[in-house]
């Protein structure tokens, strides 16, 4: 096997796993269709910043504090389902909010924000990556440069399916809207938010 097979396997198995439906994903569609693909990059951007912090820390070997300090990975999941309700809570609220106006009131700053904390925050990204990357490590090539590799295959495959999903949405919402039914994928969203945001809290 060549040495660099492992890294050409990666490839198939995170996309795979990288466009199953999940908190980004969600997120991402959310966005898309309330602001536009366009505007939706904003929040992409931020939610790739986070889950390539997340692989670099896994590929640096410091998640292993969050296997030995458990109560670390629960501050991250009670965090992370807080502020998933606040958000969920907020869309529902704004689901009938116009879109210009929402346009206007989200900063860029603010949509990176929410992005990356959302990503960041995720404890499914943290415990997905830190065993999924290891074993496609080679021992027998540069760290460093199979770092590299990763963290921007990881950035490229998660921005491709953040997109699928931002245009998804933005097609979806311009058909309910001609129907007379834009708020629907709105509360969609959010209802699927607050979903994951309770279940993180009454989980163990």
């Amino acid at each position: 096997m060549s040495e660099w097979m492992l890294l050409l396997m990666f490839i198939p198995t995170f996309f795979l796993i990288s466009i199953s439906p999940g908190l980004c994903m969600m997120l991402a569609l959310s966005y898309g269709a309330s602001l536009g693909v366009k505007r939706a990059l904003w929040v992409i951007f931020g939610e790739v910043l986070g889950v390539s912090l997340i692989a670099l820390t896994a590929l640096l070997g410091y998640t292993r504090v969050l296997v030995e300090y458990p109560v670390f990975m629960q501050v991250f999941k009670y965090v992370g389902a807080c502020y998933l309700l606040w958000m969920g809570i907020s869309g529902w609220r704004d689901a009938k909010v116009n879109t210009a106006t929402m346009q206007v009131d989200c900063r860029s700053a603010e949509l990176i924000l929410r992005g990356f904390s959302v990503a960041i925050s995720n404890p499914k990204s943290w415990i997905f990556l830190m065993t999924l990357l290891p074993p496609f490590i080679n021992p027998a090539l540069p760290l460093g440069v199979q770092t590299l590799l990763f963290i921007s295959m990881i950035a490229l495959i998660e921005c491709f399916n953040l997109l699928i999903y931002a245009y998804g949405g933005y097609k979806v919402n311009r058909l309910l809207l001609a129907q007379g039914r834009g708020e629907i994928l709105g509360r969609i969203s959010a209802l699927m938010m607050i979903s994951i945001a309770v279940f993180w809290l009454i989980s163990s």
